[in-house]
């Protein structure tokens, strides 16, 4: 059956690459707006098609920005981002993607401008873009694809991730003097949260997030544990609570961390916002922790990012006041010792007794 579904996997590929490549060639014979004036653009839709949670909350900087100067501003993205962006107020609408779904609601939108953050270069990104039919196109590192017609190429090691965004902003005459991200609240999985911690305001919050979407940036069992009776050591008071999937967590409640049932993104949300320090790997929960401003102490590795080969610490660190980047030459975040960061995470704790 194996052999089967790699024939199977490969033709696929293969006909898809026809298919692009068909696409590609149509879509040079088509005359596109050459001049963007953004006065004349009123329904603005962002893709977030890969439900990235991370990518997602830096995109809220854009996202508010241009709701901010009077545009319509709705997101396409998967269920995970969708659940978090269901608070965002300053949004008009969120759209659930689905490969192949009907275009009908968003057709009904008549989009002035779709931005596409992403490098990817598929075939179904490209036919999105010529399906839903809007006057500009904006598209990163996608050069020969002249349906982006307001293409910026963002191939720069050194400039962190927000760069992107403001140059998207530049199109629309927007210069922020910072780049903060903008989450909204969720009442209900707050009170989850203070139930099960039990939380007043008095107490000392300590959450951890050990897990990402890449085993070398995860931390181990054995780190996780450590970290939990280092900070009882240091304040047998502070309550420690785990962020991630419940069931991914829920066997260090036996060392003496708090573990919220039926974890959501909005509850790992809810949970950075009343923490006093986030002790986390390098994942979403970092840019989280940025957009409601919490201390944190972020440990990443020297990954390659994978659409473009670029450093992901660089692009991709906390950048912001409140944050600790320890920057680690192993390949796996689990094989790192952590007495650097012990002293760093001592420190901050004090501060926050």
């Amino acid at each position: 059956m194996s052999v089967i579904r790699n024939i199977n996997r490969n033709k696929n590929a293969f006909f898809r690459n026809i298919k692009k490549a068909l696409l590609i060639s149509f879509l040079k014979t088509r005359r596109f707006r050459p001049l963007f004036d953004p006065a004349a653009v009123r329904n603005v839709l962002l893709l977030r098609l890969d439900d990235k949670i991370g990518d997602m909350v830096v995109t809220t900087f854009t996202a508010q920005r241009l709701a901010q100067q009077g545009y319509q501003v709705s997101v396409l993205t998967g269920p995970l981002c969708a659940t978090m962006l269901g608070k965002c107020r300053y949004l008009d609408k969120v759209f659930l993607y689905k490969n192949r779904m009907s275009l009908k609601e968003l057709h009904a939108q008549r989009f002035d401008v779709v931005i596409d953050f992403d490098d990817v270069q598929d075939l179904e990104r490209l036919k999105l873009a010529w399906d839903l039919k809007a006057g500009y196109n904006i598209g990163f590192n996608k050069s020969g694809l002249n349906i982006y017609n307001l293409p910026i190429e963002f191939l720069n090691d050194e400039l962190h991730i927000t760069e992107r965004h403001r140059q998207v902003l530049r199109l629309f005459n927007i210069e922020p003097e910072c780049a903060q991200y903008h989450l909204g609240e969720c009442e209900i999985e707050h009170q989850k949260v203070v139930q099960a911690l039990g939380y007043v305001a008095e107490d000392t919050i300590v959450a951890i997030n050990p897990f990402s979407g890449a085993r070398d940036k995860d931390f181990s069992a054995a780190q996780v544990i450590e970290l939990i009776s280092f900070i009882h050591d240091i304040n047998p008071s502070s309550k420690v609570v785990m962020i991630g999937p419940t069931k991914k967590v829920e066997s260090f409640s036996t060392h003496g961390a708090y573990v919220v049932a039926d974890s959501t993104i909005n509850t790992a949300i809810e949970t950075v916002r009343i923490a006093d320090l986030i002790i986390s790997t390098d994942t979403s929960i970092v840019h989280i922790a940025n957009a409601l401003n919490r201390r944190l102490v972020a440990i990443y590795n020297k990954r390659k990012l994978k659409d473009t080969g670029l450093t992901g610490y660089k692009i991709w660190a906390p950048n912001y006041i409140g944050a600790t980047q320890i920057v680690i030459d192993e390949a796996n975040v689990c094989d790192y010792s952590l007495s650097q960061a012990l002293p760093i995470i001592g420190n901050l704790l004090k501060k926050a007794e």
